[in-house]
């Protein structure tokens, strides 16, 4: 290239909302798998903990998750299922902030957190209040429609997947969560699917706009969600 007409950039992609993955830990996938297992067992707590009236999924079954799973220790060397999403949830806003404020100005000089966010870097978020959670068992046929949560971030994660979700044996996108966000225009993709897989776990705004496609294979498609707010 000619000298003087070298092409020069620097990207910004300031509007879209952050999505974050995260992997569990196997011991919290299986102790989530055995509550679920348990509960799925027994048809009085099953009723009792029966979400399927307040939620908008078409699915088998959608059981709220008790406090007391959130809470307990694997052992004493392990922290609780709630310590380890309140480390996740302050990683997810102190990632906010380094990409909204440790960016760079139009003068090249990085933008100065001011003092709620160099201590929110520092010691993470204060409190986390558990709004809301379930485990939801996908068969066949079931599906989400699109929909978004309630409170300030949300998460969408894994714990047993079908065999033909997992080796592509499925049509494109079944039994895949869809997020969207914006309009669909030209220069623009408003729509990110995603193919679960056990032990992801996603953070997200609770406004965000998602889908669950149904599946045509075998087993249960089993995922848990929750909605939460925090305090920083």
């Amino acid at each position: 290239m000619r000298k003087g007409t070298e092409i020069k950039t620097k990207i910004h992609s300031p509007f879209s909302p952050l999505l974050m993955e995260y992997t569990m830990p196997q011991h919290y996938v299986d102790k989530l798998n055995t509550y679920g297992d348990r509960v799925y067992a027994d048809e009085i707590k099953s009723k009792n903990l029966d979400s399927s009236s307040t939620l908008v999924g078409n699915v088998k079954q959608e059981h709220a998750i008790e406090d007391h799973i959130w809470h307990e220790k694997i052992n004493e060397d392990t922290p609780s299922y709630f310590q380890w999403v309140g480390g996740c949830v302050s990683l997810y806003i102190q990632t906010i902030i380094k990409r909204n404020k440790y960016s760079q100005d139009e003068h090249g000089e990085s933008v100065p957190a001011n003092e709620t966010e160099k201590q929110i870097m520092k010691q993470g978020i204060k409190t986390l209040k558990v709004l809301k959670s379930w485990i939801v068992n996908s068969v066949a046929g079931d599906f989400n429609p699109t929909h978004h949560h309630i409170g300030g971030l949300s998460a969408a994660g894994w714990l047993i997947m079908p065999e033909s979700i997992v080796n592509n044996q499925e049509r494109e996108y079944a039994g895949w969560i869809e997020f969207m966000y914006g309009e669909s225009l030209s220069l623009l993709n408003n729509k990110h699917p995603i193919k679960p897989q056990v032990g992801q776990l996603f953070l997200f705004p609770s406004w965000l706009q998602h889908t669950v496609y149904p599946f045509r294979g075998s087993g249960t498609r089993r995922s848990i969600s929750f909605n939460v707010d925090f305090t920083v």
